[in-house]
């Protein structure tokens, strides 16, 4: 992705609005993620990390495609951005989790075949932006 697209999106997913509502805070149980399509699913997931009261990341996977999301207190929602449009994104992507260190997030997917992509994220206090390639992690031979 060459530029960062911001949309807030309002569509609610079967489902993943329930999974909002257990893993996020009760600030972000009003957020939906993106509707990709009407066909049935069956590898949707969010994960989110909030290290202060200030600031909230988010990632969702919806029918194969991930999102990455950050909570806007003005428009008390999170406003999400497409994450498989960048460069390497895998194909089947079955599960989504985030994790930070400092200004840098690690968004990591795993496919239906096992196989592990990552890509990171600038994320310096409520701003993330994601448009780094997805890499695949070898796994180690011990």
């Amino acid at each position: 992705m060459t530029a960062v697209h911001r949309r807030v999106l309002n569509v609610a997913v079967p489902g993943a609005l329930a999974l909002i509502a257990l893993v996020a805070p009760a600030h972000a149980a009003a957020a939906t993620v993106p509707s990709v399509s009407a066909t049935p699913r069956g590898c949707d997931a969010i994960d989110s990390y909030a290290p202060n009261a200030h600031e909230e990341h988010s990632v969702a996977l919806v029918d194969g495609r991930a999102f990455a999301g950050e909570w806007d207190p003005k428009l008390r929602t999170i406003v999400w951005q497409d994450l498989s449009d960048n460069p390497g994104f895998p194909a089947h992507a079955c599960d989504i989790t985030i994790s930070e260190q400092g200004d840098r997030a690690f968004v990591k997917t795993i496919t239906r075949g096992g196989a592990v992509y990552e890509t990171t994220c600038d994320a310096g206090g409520i701003d993330l932006k994601c448009d780094k390639r997805w890499t695949q992690l070898k796994p180690s031979h011990h």
